[in-house]
């Protein structure tokens, strides 16, 4: 008999259920699946054995599932981190006093290093409620009050809390030495802001490396420096940006050497380049052997400040860029991230026209000069305003400008709405990095 049948209690009498019975297949794969757990968990134990027991075998799994979360949490951090970058540096970069807090940090640290030969402030770290002034110094002293010599191992540096940064001495310049410091935001370095000088050393600066990571940190920084209130005046080479048709490096470098040459009693020695309180700055990119030759002379005799795209021969700051965005010197001490500078700039670039809006747009009941109303004459009514309009457009014709019209208007640079006040002090200049001489050019 293969099958059974059992017919259910109650009124329904006909309904039968059929109870099916374990073939010889079924009972085979159930054996088959036994067999496979079996010595499945016995070579698991054997490999458990091998690798030192259970306990460790755990600790083990749980390492490796430690890394696993951390690689696939790894792009979420760094993007928080990013953003995290992006708005410390807008918020420092959009603050005019933010600019003038580094270089008063730079020409105070610079005053206090009056008497040590050679020793040179080029970078500036900021957090919130701190900073500290990198210095390249053989032999560094002990800082003054209110700086404080830093607890941890790195490079050789200052500090200061921002509350007190009210009691920072006034620079005053060694005798001969007119440089003004001219500070660049180059990236983050942890929670802090790192600015460099780079009228510091030998007013030369490459950027090396991945060729899109260095392009946007020579573009950062150019565009730092051309906002109001840096203290330089830019000129930017041809070759530099794809939407921008600069002039020519041989014609640019011809000019600045005409103008190096011609004797101006307005500027005193050490101030060659420096008009008025604008320092020059020229952008360049893959300059030839002749023009870094040129390019060496002219930031030699503290002319111009240079910032090149792609290795030049002579006495330079090379910052080198990997395809991340990291920014390395060691000859400066220098380890930062760059990725959150561009979108900082833009940010900070923003603020600037917004500013520009404010200050240029009258305030209101504030009266505007050329339209003041007469109180003898009334107001017209708009049928009568729209007939003398009409009028005045048929009697309209040429006239001759005046001599008032014919002189262009004042235009409002940035260093006249962020400049440093009149008293802004000069620094030293000139902290070495060495002579590093180019086989490939």
């Amino acid at each position: 008999m293969t099958e059974a049948a059992v017919t259910s209690p109650g009124p329904a009498q006909g309904v039968a259920i059929a109870l099916g019975k374990p073939s010889d297949s079924v009972l085979t794969v159930i054996i088959v699946g036994v067999v496979v757990l079996l010595l499945l968990f016995l070579l698991l134990r054997h490999m458990v054995r091998k690798r030192g027991g259970w306990r460790r075998f755990r600790r083990r799994v749980g390492q490796e599932l430690t890394l696993t979360r951390r690689a696939f949490g790894e792009p979420l951090r760094a993007y928080r981190r990013h953003r995290r970058g992006v708005r410390a540096l807008a918020r420092q970069l959009s603050d005019p006093r933010g600019g003038l807090l580094v270089r008063r940090l730079l020409d105070a640290a610079a005053a206090a290093l009056a008497d040590a030969p050679g020793a040179v402030p080029h970078a500036v770290r900021t957090e919130p409620g701190w900073a500290c002034v990198q210095i390249a110094a053989r032999s560094l002293p002990e800082p003054p009050a209110p700086w404080e010599a830093a607890a941890e191992p790195g490079p050789q540096r200052w500090e200061l809390p921002l509350d007190e940064a009210d009691g920072l001495s006034a620079a005053r310049p060694r005798a001969g030495a007119h440089v003004r410091p001219l500070p660049v935001a180059v990236g983050m370095a942890d929670d802090a802001c790192v600015h460099l000088d780079l009228a510091a050393g030998p007013r030369l600066i490459t950027v090396e490396g991945d060729t899109a990571a260095r392009t946007r940190l020579l573009q950062a920084m150019a565009a730092q420096l051309d906002r109001p209130g840096s203290g330089a005046s830019v000129v930017v080479a041809s070759g530099v940006h794809p939407q921008h048709r600069g002039q020519s490096l041989d014609a640019l470098l011809r000019e600045l050497e005409e103008a190096a040459a011609e004797p101006d009693g307005s500027q005193e020695p050490g101030e060659i380049g420096e008009t008025g309180h604008a320092t020059t700055v020229v952008i360049c990119a893959a300059p030839t052997p002749e023009q870094a030759r040129r390019l060496n002379a002219l930031a030699a005799s503290g002319a111009v400040v240079c910032l090149a795209d792609g290795r030049v021969a002579g006495h330079t700051w090379a910052l080198r860029v990997d395809g991340r965005g990291r920014v390395v010197a060691p000859e400066l001490g220098l380890d930062a991230d760059t990725a959150p500078l561009g979108r900082a700039v833009v940010a900070a670039v923003r603020a600037d026209r917004r500013r520009l809006r404010r200050e240029s747009t009258p305030r209101r009941g504030t009266t505007v000069p050329g339209r003041l109303r007469t109180p003898e004459r009334p107001l017209p009514e708009p049928e009568e305003t729209r007939l003398l309009e009409d009028a005045e457009l048929f009697q309209e014709g040429p006239t001759e400008p005046t001599p008032e019209a014919m002189v262009p208007a004042r235009t409002t640079t940035g260093s006249d709405l962020l400049a440093e006040p009149a008293t802004a002090h000069e620094r030293p200049t000139a902290a070495s990095s060495g002579t590093r001489a180019d086989q490939e050019a």
